[in-house]
C-alpha cells in the first residue's frame, strides 16, 4: 500500500469524526525497577477518534505504559490528566480508569475460563445486575449483540465456558466485551488480531475504523506493522523506554518502523530441504487425515512443514496428535522424540511459579534419567547457549518467568526445546504476540534447526509465515486437503485451499465416539446421586424399617451437619483455598451454643456473632498477607480447639429448647431431614447462582483477571469465609441441636469428610468449579456409609478406607472421562 493510500484512508477515518476533545493525556511517564528504567519521560496524549497505533521490541515498554495508563501501575515520575483536569496517581486505580471510560483487551487475555461468555460480561459491566431478578438473560443479549458486532458470523454461544472455547475465540470475547462497555471512551488493545485469522483481523480492523468515526478512542499494539499502517492514524514507536518516533502514520512505512525498534527489514527467506532417504522420515501421516490426497504423508529430517487452514481446521490436533500419537487410530506415527513450543504461553506454555532458567531447562531435565543429577551450571550453560541465538538476555535467568514481557517469555519457550534437542519440534504460532526483530531471530534460527537434521512443524495465523517453509499442508473440515510445495507456496494458494471441502468428513463417526463420550461425562457426573442412591437401596434391603420416615430421619438427620460443613467447604474450595480448620469451628459454635447461648441468650449470640466475624477475618489476614490458606487455617483450627477447650473441657452443656426445635419438627409425610438437606442445596445453589456466586468463582479461577476488571481481592475474601463461616456457625448449631449437647471433637471428622465431600460432588479443587447438589449429595453419601457398613455386619474400623476408596474411584472415572477441548 503506498503512503498516499494509507494517508487518504486516513483521513476518510478521521473525517466525519466530532469535535476532537482531549481523552486522557500521559506528560513525562517514567517508571523504574530498581536500576532499570522501563519507561523514560514519555509523553502520550489521546484524543476523541484517535486510533494510535503503539510498536516497539519486546522490552521497549509499551506494556509498562499501558499499565500506567489503565491503573494498574504507578509510574515513578510523570502525570496523567483527563480533559485537563490532573488527577494523582495516589488516587488512579483500575476502578478510577475504568470509571473515566477506559478499558484494555491485555495481550494475555483476561477472561475466567470458568464462566460462561454472558458471565464473563457480567464482570466488565456488574451494575446493571444489582436490581434485574433476569440478570443473565440481559448480559447473553449483550454478549450476543456484542460479538456480532465485531466478529460477524462468529458462532460463538454466550452460554459456554470460555475455558472450552479456542485462543481465536476467547480473544474475539474479550475484545467484543471491551467494547461493548457502556461509557468506554478509550479501548487498549494489545496484541488483538495475534491468534485471529485474516477474515477475524479484517474485521476487527473495520469495526475500529467504524467506531473512530463515532469517537471512540484507541490505542493499537501490534507487532503486525502492516496492520498498523492499515488502521492507524498516527503511529508512537518506543524503544529501550523511550519515544524513538511520533507521528501521522503517512510518514510511515514497514521499513521505517523496522529501523526504529531496532531491527532490519530483510524478507523471510524460504529454506530449502536438502535431498532425504527412507531412513530419514520422523513422522507419517496417513488414514482419513490424507484421504484427500490419495496417499500417505512423510515429514522428514532437515525439513519446515507449514500447517495452514482457516482456525479450528485441524492444524492444532495434528500437531497434539504428533506429540502424542493415538495408537489405536494410527493416521499419526511417529518415529522420534518430539518437542513442542505452545502458542498460548499460559494455559500450555510458562510455568510461572518458576525461573527463567528453570522453565527453559525443563525441556532437557525431562529426557534425562529420573534418579540423574541435576546441575545448576550444566543447566545455566545449556540455557545460555539457546538463549543467546534469541537474544535472551542470560541475566533475567533468576527472575520470575511471569517478570518477562510476553514476546521474552515465547523465547525461552523456544530456547527450552532448543536445550531438549528433540529430532521433531512442533510450533503452535510461536510468533504469537511478539516483535519483528525477534520474528527475523526466530526465522534465522529455524532455517539453522532444519540445516542441522532436524523437522520443524510449524502452525501459524501469518499466512506469509508460511512461505519460509518446504511444504505447506492445508486443512479444512479436520483433514489436509492440499500439500502445496516450492514455488506452489503463495498467499492465495493458501487461502483458496483453505475453503475446500473434504470428500468424507466421516461425520457419523465423529458425533458417535461425541455422543458416546458426552454420555459418559454425564454418568460420572451423576455418579453421586446414583452412589446415593445404591447406598439407601442396600440399607432398605438389609432392613425396610429404613424406608420409613422415622427411619430416614434416623439416618440422615445426623448428615445435616456434614452437609452444612461441606457448604462451607465448597465456598473456599472455589476460591483454590482449603479450609484445615472448619470441622473445629464448627465444634467451637457447637460448644458456645450450649454454653453461653444456653445460660446467657446475650453474651452467647455476641460471641457467636465474634465467632463468625473472626472466622470472615481469615479471608482478608491469607489475602493481605499473602500467606497460603492452609498454613493460616491450620493455625486457627488450635485456636478454635483451645476456646473450646477453655469454655468446655469435657462434653456436656444443653441445647436451648428453641435451638432443639429447629430439627424436632414434623410435616408428617416427608422426613424432617430430608426438607432441611433440601433447603440447605437450594441455598448454595441459589448463592451460587446470583452475581455473589459469579464473582467468587471468578475468583477462584483466575483472580488477576479480576484485579484487572476492578475487583477488589480483599473485599471479596472477606466476603467469601463470611459465606462459610455462616454455613460452619449453623453446622455447629446443628450438631448441638440434634445431640442436644456439645462436644469441641464432635466437628473434627468433618473437616477431611467436608473436602472428600466437595470432590466427590464435582468441585475442583485447583479452585472455580463448583458443585453444590452435587457437594450435598456426596456429604449425604459420606455420612451413610457407616451405618451401611453396620448393616452389614463389617467393623467401622472399614470406615474410613470405604470412603476413600469410592473418592478414588470417581475420582478416576472423572479423569477418565474428562473434556479434554479446554486442553487443546
Amino acid at each position: 500500500m503506498s503512503h498516499l493510500a494509507v494517508a487518504d484512508q486516513a483521513g476518510a477515518a478521521l473525517a466525519p469524526a466530532p469535535a476532537r476533545h482531549s481523552v486522557v493525556s500521559l506528560t513525562q511517564i517514567s517508571k523504574s525497577f530498581g536500576p532499570t528504567l522501563a519507561n523514560a519521560g514519555i509523553d502520550l496524549s489521546v484524543h476523541a477518534g484517535d486510533v494510535i497505533g503503539l510498536v516497539g521490541g519486546n522490552g521497549a515498554g509499551k506494556s509498562t505504559l499501558m499499565r500506567i495508563l489503565c491503573g494498574t501501575m504507578w509510574p515513578t515520575l510523570g502525570s496523567i490528566s483527563f480533559a485537563d483536569e490532573v488527577v494523582n496517581f495516589s488516587d488512579y486505580d483500575t476502578a478510577e480508569a475504568q470509571k473515566r471510560g477506559i478499558r484494555m483487551v491485555h495481550q494475555e487475555l483476561s477472561l475466567c475460563g470458568n464462566l460462561s461468555v454472558a458471565e464473563n460480561f457480567f464482570l466488565e459491566t456488574p451494575e446493571d445486575a444489582a436490581s434485574r431478578p433476569g440478570w443473565r438473560t440481559l448480559y447473553r443479549t449483550r454478549a450476543r449483540s456484542a460479538l456480532d458486532a465485531v466478529f460477524p458470523g462468529n458462532g460463538i454461544d454466550v452460554d459456554a465456558e470460555v475455558g472450552h472455547l479456542s485462543i481465536a475465540e476467547r480473544q474475539m470475547v474479550e475484545i467484543a466485551r471491551a467494547a461493548a462497555t457502556p461509557g468506554v471512551k478509550l479501548i487498549v488493545l494489545d496484541e488483538p488480531t495475534s491468534s485471529l485469522d485474516l477474515d477475524r483481523s479484517r474485521q476487527l480492523r473495520a469495526f475500529v475504523r467504524e467506531r473512530a468515526k463515532s469517537g471512540l478512542a484507541f490505542i493499537f499494539i501490534s507487532h503486525k506493522l502492516q496492520e498498523i499502517i492499515d488502521i492507524a492514524t498516527q503511529i508512537v514507536v518506543l524503544r529501550n523506554g523511550r519515544t524513538a518516533w511520533h507521528g501521522h502514520v503517512a510518514d510511515a512505512s514497514i521499513g521505517k518502523l523496522v529501523q526504529l525498534m531496532g531491527g532490519d527489514a530483510n524478507p523471510i527467506h524460504q529454506h530449502a530441504a536438502t535431498a532425504a532417504s527412507t531412513a530419514d522420515v520422523l513422522v507419517r501421516l496417513s488414514g482419513s487425515l490424507t484421504a484427500d490426497l490419495g496417499r500417505d504423508l512423510d515429514i522428514v529430517r532437515g525439513e519446515i512443514i507449514g500447517l495452514a487452514g482457516l482456525e479450528g481446521s485441524g492444524q492444532k490436533d495434528l500437531l497434539h496428535a504428533i506429540f502424542k500419537p493415538d495408537r489405536k487410530q494410527g493416521a499419526v506415527s511417529r518415529h522420534a522424540e518430539a518437542g513442542f513450543i505452545a502458542g498460548d504461553r499460559q494455559k500450555e506454555g510458562v510455568f510461572p511459579l518458576w525461573s527463567v532458567l528453570s522453565n527453559i531447562s525443563i525441556g532437557a531435565l525431562a529426557r534425562r534419567p529420573a534418579l540423574g543429577l541435576v546441575s545448576d551450571r550444566v543447566n545455566r550453560y545449556a540455557a545460555s547457549s539457546a538463549a543467546s541465538r534469541l537474544r535472551l538476555d542470560d541475566k533475567r535467568f533468576d527472575s520470575d518467568i511471569t517478570d518477562l514481557s510476553g514476546g521474552n517469555q515465547q523465547k525461552a519457550l523456544v530456547a527450552r526445546a532448543l536445550v531438549a534437542d528433540t529430532p521433531i519440534i512442533l510450533l503452535d504460532d510461536p510468533t504469537r504476540g511478539v516483535d519483528i526483530a525477534t520474528k527475523q531471530d526466530f526465522y534465522r534460527l529455524c532455517n539453522e534447526i532444519a540445516r542441522s537434521g532436524r523437522a520443524l512443524v510449524w502452525h501459524t495465523t501469518e499466512d506469509a509465515e508460511l512461505l519460509a517453509c518446504d511444504r505447506v499442508l492445508v486443512f479444512a473440515g479436520g483433514r489436509i486437503v492440499r500439500e502445496l510445495a516450492g514455488d506452489a507456496i503463495t498467499e492465495s494458494a493458501i487461502v483458496g485451499a483453505s475453503f475446500a471441502q473434504p470428500t468424507d468428513k466421516l461425520a457419523g463417526d465423529r458425533d458417535g465416539s461425541g455422543i458416546a463420550a458426552r454420555l459418559a461425562r454425564r454418568l460420572v457426573n451423576a455418579a453421586p446421586f446414583i452412589g446415593l442412591a445404591v447406598v439407601l437401596a442396600v440399607m432398605i434391603w438389609a432392613n425396610p424399617a429404613v424406608a420409613s420416615i422415622f427411619g430416614l430421619d434416623l439416618l440422615l438427620l445426623p448428615a445435616l451437619s456434614l452437609v452444612l460443613v461441606t457448604a462451607a467447604q465448597m465456598f473456599i474450595v472455589g476460591g483454590s483455598e482449603i479450609d484445615l480448620g472448619v470441622g473445629a469451628f464448627a465444634g467451637l459454635v457447637s460448644v458456645l451454643s450450649a454454653t453461653l447461648l444456653y445460660d446467657q441468650p446475650w453474651l452467647g449470640a455476641i460471641a457467636l456473632v465474634a465467632a463468625v466475624a473472626a472466622y470472615a477475618g481469615l479471608g482478608g489476614l491469607i489475602q493481605a498477607r499473602k500467606i497460603p490458606a492452609i498454613v493460616v487455617t491450620l493455625g486457627a483450627s488450635f485456636i478454635w480447639m483451645g476456646l473450646g477447650y477453655s469454655l468446655q473441657p469435657t462434653p456436656g452443656g444443653t441445647s436451648s429448647e428453641w435451638l432443639s426445635a429447629l430439627v424436632n419438627w414434623s410435616v408428617g409425610f416427608v422426613p424432617t431431614s430430608i426438607i432441611m438437606i433440601g433447603i440447605v442445596a437450594v441455598i448454595v445453589l441459589v448463592i451460587d447462582r446470583l452475581p455473589l456466586g459469579v464473582v467468587l468463582r471468578g475468583f477462584g479461577n483466575n483472580p488477576a483477571a479480576m484485579i484487572r476488571s476492578g475487583w477488589s481481592p480483599t473485599r471479596y475474601a472477606l466476603v467469601r469465609y463470611l459465606v462459610a463461616g455462616l454455613f460452619a456457625a449453623a453446622a455447629g448449631l446443628s450438631l448441638t441441636a440434634i445431640n442436644t449437647a456439645s462436644d469441641i471433637n464432635s466437628g473434627n471428622s468433618f473437616t477431611l469428610l467436608s473436602v472428600a465431600a466437595v470432590v466427590m460432588g464435582g468441585c475442583a479443587l485447583l479452585g472455580g468449579t463448583i458443585s453444590p447438589v452435587g457437594a450435598v449429595v456426596g456429604a449425604v453419601t459420606l455420612s451413610l456409609i457407616g451405618a451401611l457398613l453396620g448393616m452389614l455386619n463389617v467393623s467401622s474400623d472399614f470406615n474410613a478406607a470405604t470412603q476413600g476408596l469410592i473418592l478414588i474411584a470417581l475420582l478416576t472415572l472423572r479423569s477418565l472421562t474428562a473434556d479434554r477441548r479446554s486442553e487443546q
